[in-house]
């Protein structure tokens, strides 16, 4: 059963969208994780970690925060050996959810006439994790103040 969930992961994990900066405004944080690999190719091994990571998150966009090395010497046969562990930061969003639930209130906002309408798409925001309990409670009151 295993060998069948390694491909999936690695099929979810080509999904994952890289963000730019400011781009990750929309979207809803899922994770920070950091990768730390002494690996010759330290941003293409954490990259690929950070988006399996990101995948099994539950996240579909990674946003890339910076990286960090550090350098130590350890003994070997020859004498000693300067290794160099690199450490690369990201946080994990879940995009495509919050892009859908912005089309669904511009979508309904246009017909909007009922304070009975707001309340269902506020309440499925807020059970979808888009918006927290204060956002929800806060923008509740305002529409109910439309009575």
């Amino acid at each position: 059963m295993l060998a069948l969930l390694l491909p999936l992961s690695g099929y979810a994990a080509d999904k994952i969208r890289v963000l730019a900066e400011g781009e990750e405004a929309s979207c809803e944080l899922v994770s920070k994780q950091v990768c730390s690999t002494t690996s010759m190719n330290p941003e293409e091994e954490c990259l690929a970690r950070h988006k399996m990571q990101a995948a099994d998150a539950g996240a579909d966009a990674l946003l890339i925060r910076g990286s960090e090395d550090s350098r130590r010497n350890k003994p070997s046969l020859t004498g000693m050996k300067t290794v160099v562990t690199t450490k690369v930061s990201a946080d994990y969003y879940r995009c495509a959810a919050a892009a859908t639930a912005a089309e669904t209130v511009v979508k309904d906002s246009e017909g909007w006439s009922t304070v009975e309408k707001r309340l269902l798409v506020l309440e499925s925001l807020k059970s979808k994790g888009l918006i927290s309990d204060a956002e929800y409670q806060l923008k509740r009151q305002d529409i109910l103040k439309d009575l």
